[in-house]
């Protein structure tokens, strides 16, 4: 029988809220690493995932289907990292996943929403890069005045291509809904 720790309370025990950078790390460990797959938006992933085999990993050519690990409150539930590459869409996943889904008439999910720090994106500090704009298969990554990119919500699928190409990590998606 195995228990589920409560993070929360043991965080608070080892005095991990005292210091700013321990509420930061208590913070990470309770919010998702990623968007969960497309196709698993809204689904209760807490209960079913973290007991499976998790073919949604090996299934995912793109090989960025990641699982949370076990010292996360979303431990063995899957999400999507975007370091290396981004979503094509190919319903692998939805193919390989144990629970029912029916994706086979359904329009490609919006994963989340693509989020553009300009604080830390050289192009908004005058650095000619536009990296992640020649990147973007759905041309969602417009530049605008000194070739500063903005993103076309109504044209972006979220699906992370342009997150691997930003050399300083200035992009990243966020979940739409409450998470995995």
């Amino acid at each position: 029988m195995s228990k589920k720790v409560d993070v929360n309370r043991r965080a608070f025990l080892r005095g991990a809220y005292l210091t700013r950078e321990g509420r930061a790390e208590v913070s990470q460990q309770q919010n998702p690493l990623g968007p969960a797959p497309p196709w698993h938006q809204g689904l209760p992933l807490q209960s079913h995932c973290p007991g499976c085999t998790q073919p949604c990993v090996a299934a995912c050519e793109p090989a960025i289907i990641r699982i949370h690990p076990q010292h996360h409150s979303h431990a063995g539930v899957p999400y999507l990292g975007f370091a290396s590459a981004g979503c094509t869409f190919c319903h692998a996943c939805v193919e390989a996943c144990p629970i029912d889904i029916d994706a086979s008439n359904e329009p490609v999910p919006r994963i989340g929403e693509l989020i553009l720090d300009r604080a830390t994106c050289i192009a908004w500090k005058d650095i000619i890069c536009m990296s992640c704009s020649s990147r973007c298969p759905h041309q969602a990554i417009k530049t605008r005045h000194h070739r500063r990119p903005l993103v076309d919500d109504d044209a972006c699928t979220t699906c992370g291509i342009c997150i691997a190409a930003c050399p300083v990590q200035s992009l990243r998606i966020t979940s739409l809904g409450p998470g995995p």
